[in-house]
């Protein structure tokens, strides 16, 4: 273990490949795609990431930046940073030990685990790790009763799949048009439906999705051991 966390690399290590990554959560009334969001908190954001279930320890606050800048992942110290944005009824975090390709599913244990903590909000989450053959998960979580995870290799055949991705357009009320016009085929094969297109689709009906003008809050965390054996196989071994 090196520098307070449960790493085995060096804090200057590489990190191989890129991705992205963010958990949504959207209580209610739910704004809706017209909807306002308000300022960032960041005491809540603090609260938030200290609570969530791959976090160990909040190490640090680094203030807050832009909610539409983009996240470097360069070294290995890049990996221990979340960025958290508290707008009123929505929270969003972006922690890289939401992608995995390993084995277990960060992306549906840790939004199952919110929808229990808020029974009534929506939670949507993505996780996508650039490899050979890129590695996603999505997870769905309606109030309604909708529950729907995906993870896979793109333009492969074995996935998991838990649930109907149909039901996400009817618990959301997506208009099939826009389904259409983003290229979103909810019948096609796992590994060829564009699940983060799904994603956003189902976002904008509950959450307007413009991050300009908004702030998040940067905090270095220790993660816990179990996620960071998983960040060590997904980010940094080749």
């Amino acid at each position: 273990m090196t520098d307070n966390s449960f790493w085995d690399s060096s804090p200057d290590e590489a990190v191989a490949r890129h991705g992205e990554f963010r958990l949504t959560v959207v209580h209610p009334p739910h704004p809706g795609p017209e909807g306002r969001l308000a300022a960032h908190d960041p005491v809540r954001a603090r609260e938030f990431a200290a609570a969530f279930g791959t976090v160990d320890a909040v190490l640090e606050d680094l203030g807050t930046v832009p909610a539409t800048d983009g996240i470097p992942l360069w070294t290995r110290t890049d990996l221990d940073l979340v960025r958290v944005g508290c707008w009123g009824g929505v929270t969003e975090i972006r922690d890289a030990a939401l992608a995995n390709t390993s084995g277990t599913f960060p992306v549906d244990e840790q939004a199952d685990a919110l929808a229990r903590l808020f029974p009534g909000a929506v939670v949507v989450a993505s996780a996508v790790v650039d490899h050979n053959s890129p590695y996603g998960a999505w997870k769905f979580v309606h109030p309604g009763g909708v529950n729907v995870f995906a993870a896979g290799w793109g333009g492969q055949g074995d996935w998991t799949v838990l649930g109907d991705p149909a039901a996400v357009v009817a618990a959301f009320g997506i208009d099939p048009a826009h389904l259409a016009e983003k290229g979103v085929d909810t019948g096609a094969e796992p590994g060829a439906l564009d699940w983060s297109g799904l994603a956003r689709l189902a976002l904008a009906r509950v959450a307007p999705l413009d991050r300009r003008g908004l702030l998040a809050s940067v905090l270095r965390v220790r993660h816990t051991e179990e996620a960071t054996g998983d960040m060590e196989e997904t980010w940094i071994e080749s």
